[in-house]
């Protein structure tokens, strides 16, 4: 593994543009900002420990590590896999950036974030590991659960005058086993888990939290990559405030796009073999999501996940 250091209050001076053009919050960074003080609380100085009781948490029973490091002229260091290579990836962009020396800075620092959050082999801390199940249950797992319910309350179809409960299950790519399912204990079942750890209460509400929350939006047939789209926006919006700005509001210019195009390929956004993501493309899909979205998060439809209210204790996710 790398490290990377950036000094924060350069950080600061970025964040207006990166949260306009990326939707970037100090929350994206706040295990970084935290290890700051974790790695100080033992020998500060009279001058930190003032700052420390300047910076109480909320509940006044601490220190909020975050806003202690954004007062302090400190770096943070961010952990990335040993893949990353920044002078590869400032070569994609610099000759048609000279002298934009806050966009390229801005750009490089979205590519260590990026590449931090593929890590998947390195110890991570208990907050990290609940914030990782839960990202896994909103994302992955609820969708699933969603789709299980509306599948077993989907009106049943008859065969004569009894209404058909079998039940055909497949796992990990086997032959499907059939099962009677007589007096649909297994649908009562699996209802019962549902309703404790999903919290839906209908058939209807369930397809308009699976349509709202999950459904996919679409370029032409092509599924949204939210990642990928999010850097296409963002480097456009960025290069915005640069000589490369387009003229005509909303119109991207091949320029933009090319520098794009490179950018994405040097960060691994943009696979080798892939030959339809090219800058053609790329200019096509921004002109698509300019004439649609005013912003990063309209675009990606942030929106509220939801937790059941069943859930144990509140962290027993599934």
């Amino acid at each position: 593994m790398l490290k990377v250091t950036f000094d924060i209050p350069t950080i600061q001076k970025l964040y207006p543009e990166l949260n306009r053009c990326f939707g970037f919050t100090y929350d994206d960074i706040s295990n970084e900002l935290t290890q700051v003080y974790t790695k100080k609380v033992f020998h500060l100085t009279p001058e930190e420990k003032e700052l420390a009781n300047q910076c109480k948490s909320n509940d006044d029973w601490g220190v909020d590590a975050v806003k202690f490091a954004l007062a302090t002229t400190e770096n943070i260091v961010v952990t990335v896999p040993d893949s990353f290579n920044p002078k590869t990836i400032m070569e994609s962009y610099v000759t048609k950036l000279y002298n934009e020396d806050f966009a390229s800075c801005a750009l490089i620092f979205m590519a260590a974030l990026l590449y931090r959050d593929r890590i998947t082999e390195v110890p991570i801390s208990e907050g990290e590991y609940d914030d990782m199940l839960y990202q896994q249950y909103i994302h992955e797992v609820r969708p699933d659960m969603l789709k299980l319910y509306i599948a077993l309350n989907q009106p049943k179809q008859k065969k004569g005058k009894d209404f058909i409960t079998d039940i055909k299950i497949t796992a990990g790519g086997n032959s499907p086993i059939a099962i009677n399912n007589k007096d649909s204990w297994f649908e009562n079942k699996l209802n019962e888990y549902l309703h404790q750890y999903l919290g839906v209460n209908s058939l209807e509400e369930a397809q308009e939290e699976l349509h709202f929350i999950y459904g996919d939006k679409k370029v032409g047939s092509k599924k949204i990559n939210p990642i990928q789209s999010l850097y296409i926006w963002g480097t456009y919006q960025l290069l915005q405030d640069t000589h490369l700005k387009s003229v005509k509001e909303k119109v991207p210019t091949r320029p933009q796009a090319n520098l794009i195009e490179s950018y994405l390929r040097a960060i691994e956004l943009i696979e080798a073999d892939d030959v339809d993501t090219d800058a053609n493309n790329i200019r096509s899909r921004l002109s698509y999501f300019l004439n649609r979205y005013d912003t990063a998060e309209a675009l990606l439809d942030y929106k509220t996940f939801k937790l059941s209210p069943y859930n144990i204790g509140g962290t027993k996710l599934w």
